[in-house]
């Protein structure tokens, strides 16, 4: 019984010095414990702080090197596939282009082989919604053919009224401006025969002198359509779902491809 006591004894002797080894050594790691799980919380913070500002849309400027309120782009474009250059650095391709801007200027263009790329200089300001549809890639080069299809030269001398469709509003022209209700679109040297809409509405077709062309409401991206014979008043129209153009040049119906 005796050396039964005193086994006992020795043996709870060994597992009291072990709890008392084990509790000295985690009292000596808890400091480093409290440190880390602290550490760790401030990094859950900061990350959860970080991703809550940039779905406010704030952004690290590092030419200012202090955080900005941005200002949103947003591009909608024809052909959906089309490359989209912010200061000449290309972005990803997608069909719809939108993007969080840090303020400043940037210079913005859409462009596609073969077509007519779309441009426009611009100032992003904080919390500003800069939207741009109706952006369309005409084809860079435009050959015209003789129009033979009697559909579509019956559409060309239709009166001018049936093939404009109404617009919020009026569109008008004179021997050398281009209007749109109270704004001015566009002032020319040459003579302005005919202004019409495009089927968007974004877009005006208008004869200059020798030349039918086409441009933004907004009065950007002026682009030649068509090279006339003479400068005298020509007839023309757009079908197709914008895509061609019909127009009687010096007697003789012809059609472009234009995008």
């Amino acid at each position: 019984m005796v050396i039964s006591a005193i086994i006992q004894y020795n043996y709870e002797s060994e597992l009291n010095k072990d709890s008392m080894v084990n509790n000295n050594r985690r009292t000596k790691l808890l400091p480093k414990i409290i440190f880390g799980q602290l550490f760790f919380a401030l990094i859950i913070c900061a990350l959860a702080f970080s991703v809550y500002f940039y779905t406010q849309g704030y952004r690290f400027s590092f030419d200012s090197l202090k955080v900005s309120k941005t200002g949103i782009l947003l591009l909608d474009y024809i052909p959906k596939d089309a490359q989209v250059d912010i200061n000449g650095k290309a972005q990803k391709r997608v069909g719809t282009f939108a993007k969080n801007l840090l303020p400043g200027f940037y210079n913005i263009t859409v462009s596609e082989d073969g077509l007519v790329p779309w441009e426009i200089s611009i100032e992003i300001e904080p919390e500003s919604v800069n939207v741009y549809k109706s952006i369309i890639l005409f084809n860079q080069e435009i050959v015209p053919a003789e129009l033979t299809d009697a559909s579509k030269i019956s559409y060309l001398n239709s009166p001018t009224e049936v093939l404009a469709t109404n617009a919020s509003d009026n569109l008008a022209f004179n021997s050398n401006e281009i209007w749109v209700g109270e704004d001015l679109i566009t002032r020319l040297s040459g003579t302005i025969h005919l202004a019409l809409w495009y089927p968007d509405l974004a877009h005006i077709v208008y004869q200059q002198d020798k030349q039918i062309r086409l441009i933004e409401k907004n009065g950007q991206n002026d682009i030649l359509l068509a090279e006339l014979q003479t400068d005298a008043p020509a007839r023309f129209a757009i079908g197709n779902r914008g895509s061609e153009l019909y127009y009687l040049d010096n007697g003789k119906y012809m059609i472009a491809k234009i995008r």
